[in-house]
């Protein structure tokens, strides 16, 4: 149980390192979820968990004042917990959406009093012109501010996945049931969410033709993914021409002016 709880340690330590690497997507469920089952002995489980909960989550941006849910949270944990629990990719999803709400409230009063420390000592060391210190508080006050989920989530995992696995082992059925229907609602409501965000006229037709050719002429995912990476590689080139034609034709001759 150690060694496990010092691999999700080290995997939230990753996870959150993405505010010194831009916007990599590590801290994505896409990513945790296999780093969780490959600690875990499970990576094609984890790979399944990884990306049922991302699904469920990939609508959830950051517009605004909104703050979404804790995904590296809910990723971690409810993918450890239902591994170690022997349960599959609806249970990591119905334990990771909670959790990662409950995270959220606790980076809000914890995280953000760090962060705000640090940003104050950051602006002095600007006004003073201390490159030096302002480097140091940037990466030191980057893993303070992330405190909270280092210290909470490799301790939920130690403590409560005892607890977890004897709870779910005395689910009835009936509820085991609507848990395993709603572990296949929640993602599709997830990517309804982003669906809402960016279709228009342009990418509709896209999206039905990728929905009839998986309907009725029964391609998998994967067959339609070379398909659309074959036709996106294939437009770019075309408007790449497009563009140098344009060029060409509007550069004329420089002794046109005289």
């Amino acid at each position: 149980m150690l060694v496990k709880t010092l691999l999700i340690f080290l995997i939230t330590f990753f996870a959150v390192s993405e505010f010194l690497l831009g916007t990599s997507l590590i801290q994505r469920p896409l990513v945790l979820g296999p780093l969780v089952g490959l600690a875990f002995g499970q990576l094609e489980l984890g790979i399944i968990m990884g990306a049922t909960l991302e699904l469920a989550f990939i609508g959830a941006v950051s517009i605004g004042a909104y703050i979404p849910p804790d995904m590296i949270s809910g990723t971690i944990l409810g993918t450890a917990l239902a591994i170690e629990a022997g349960a599959g990719p609806e249970t990591a999803l119905a334990l990771g959406l909670p959790i990662s709400t409950v995270m959220l409230a606790l980076n809000s009063v914890l995280s953000a009093p760090i962060m705000l420390v640090f940003t104050h000592m950051m602006d002095k060391d600007i006004e003073e012109g201390n490159i030096g210190k302002f480097k140091f508080h940037y990466f030191f006050g980057g893993y303070a501010s992330f405190l909270p989920r280092l210290v909470v989530i490799p301790c939920a995992f130690y403590f409560g996945s005892e607890a977890v696995v004897g709870l779910l082992s005395q689910i009835p059925e009936w509820l085991q049931t609507g848990i395993n229907i709603s572990g296949g609602i929640i993602p599709a409501l997830g990517f309804a969410m982003l669906a809402q965000m960016i279709m228009d006229k342009k990418i509709a037709p896209f999206f039905f033709i990728g929905f009839f050719a998986v309907q009725y002429l029964e391609l998998n995912t994967t067959a339609i993914a070379i398909f659309a990476l074959a036709y996106v590689v294939l437009m770019f080139f075309k408007e790449k021409d497009q563009k140098e034609k344009v060029a060409v034709v509007e550069g004329g001759d420089g002794l046109d002016e005289f």
